[in-house]
């Protein structure tokens, strides 16, 4: 191997190491109010009181030109979970309604209801997947 080759190939593993350095696996997802966010939790109810508990959570995209939503995946039947798909621009807020029913598995003690945003772009260490979590007591 000559000086040039040698050259070449530190030249190389020398661009290689710097991409790796800068390389970004995930963003965090910024919320643009507090109260909008991740996790909702309702506290604490009793179960013979509430037929259905009702949330909502707002995702502000401002991270790309455009995303599209395709839909919320519910983890448990005992949700329901509505958003209005489609293609929305930078800023745009997506409001993601959930019902869930306490009384459907007569849950009691501490709940943790998982949902997913379905997207196209990535907004998650889930990639495309954007969870939302409803936590809290029954009595």
């Amino acid at each position: 191997m000559n000086k040039k080759q040698l050259y070449i190939v530190i030249v190389i593993l020398i661009f290689a190491f710097i991409c790796l350095l800068t390389y970004k696996t995930s963003d965090r997802v910024i919320f643009r109010n507090k109260q909008d966010g991740l996790v909702h939790h309702f506290g604490t109810i009793k179960a013979g009181n509430v037929k259905t508990y009702t949330c909502l959570f707002k995702y502000v995209n401002i991270k790309y030109p455009s995303i599209r939503i395709y839909g919320v995946k519910d983890a448990c039947d005992c949700t329901e979970s509505m958003v209005a798909t489609g293609n929305y621009k930078m800023n745009d807020t997506i409001s993601i309604m959930v019902k869930y029913n306490p009384t459907k598995y007569n849950d009691s003690g501490l709940v943790v209801k998982k949902m997913f945003l379905i997207t196209n772009q990535q907004v998650s260490k889930y990639d495309t997947l954007y969870p939302l979590i409803l936590t809290g007591n029954i009595q």
